[in-house]
């Protein structure tokens, strides 16, 4: 049971959840549903983290082979309805993404769900995750892509407050380099969410419905949102480093003294005893 504590109504965390829970939100859900339930399948191993405001954590999780399921609450995210949790051991605790009260390599996968948007500095958050992930281990990353119509939406919101005012869109393209700094191998960036953010008539939907299916077939680095999955890649000892990082040369020829004709024979003599 997540131990209850107060949060204040007017977070950003707080308005992105209420947006979820909007028609636009929910259809947003559902489209991640489906790329992180493929992500989970993959899982293995002790221990999975799932950070975010959202958490439908028994559907995305529900096909991995992760014995024990942890959700980390920022200040500002409601709690989570105890009858989503029903048949999971999941453990709640209050903590923040830049500092995940946890020891080195102790998990086996994590899950960030527009975590990073709600991160004062989500290159630490990143850090963060990488630090308490064991090799090998997974990371999948839900977030809002500012290359897109949803970016341009978000302008208006520092114009005019309303759930994108506090959050920071993270470039997928800074996302990779930031991952692969870290030592993670990145799995193709998965765009989803490429219909207009904002709600829209049935005659515009239906206009929109040609050009979306086929950004979405094209993959078109324009979606609305991203999934990216990472795996933490091992590294190599020191012994092993070096053996990569100093080729083997060719040995250089010794010259040895010649023997003389009676020095020759004087040995051939000794061998013949």
């Amino acid at each position: 049971m997540c131990p209850h504590l107060a949060t204040s109504p007017h977070t950003s965390l707080c308005h992105l959840s209420d947006w979820f829970q909007s028609d636009l939100g929910s259809r947003l859900i559902q489209e991640q549903l489906t790329v992180v339930s493929s992500s989970a399948r993959r899982f293995h191993g002790d221990a999975l983290l799932w950070v975010g405001c959202q958490s439908p954590l028994v559907d995305t999780v529900r096909g991995c082979m992760i014995r024990h399921h942890f959700q980390m609450l920022e200040s500002g995210f409601p709690e989570v309805d105890p009858d989503s949790k029903e048949g999971l051991d999941v453990a709640c605790f209050r903590a923040t993404a830049k500092e995940i009260p946890l020891a080195n390599g102790v998990l086996d996968a994590v899950v960030l769900h527009h975590a990073l948007e709600a991160s004062q500095d989500p290159r630490t958050a990143i850090r963060e995750c990488a630090r308490v992930l064991t090799d090998g281990g997974r990371l999948v990353v839900c977030a809002f892509n500012p290359l897109s119509l949803w970016g341009v939406r978000a302008l208006y919101g520092r114009a005019r407050p309303d759930w994108t005012s506090d959050l920071k869109f993270v470039n997928p393209y800074r996302l990779l380099d930031w991952l692969a700094v870290l030592g993670f191998e990145a799995e193709p960036v998965k765009y989803i969410a490429y219909n207009l953010p904002f709600e829209r008539t049935a005659s515009q939907a239906a206009l929109w419905r040609g050009a979306r299916n086929l950004l979405s077939e094209r993959q078109a680095p324009i979606g609305g949102a991203y999934v990216l999955t990472a795996v933490k890649k091992a590294l190599a000892s020191g012994s092993e480093q070096m053996r990569r990082r100093v080729p083997a040369g060719k040995l250089a020829p010794v010259a040895y003294p010649k023997l003389t004709a009676r020095e020759r024979l004087e040995t051939q003599f000794e061998r013949n005893g």
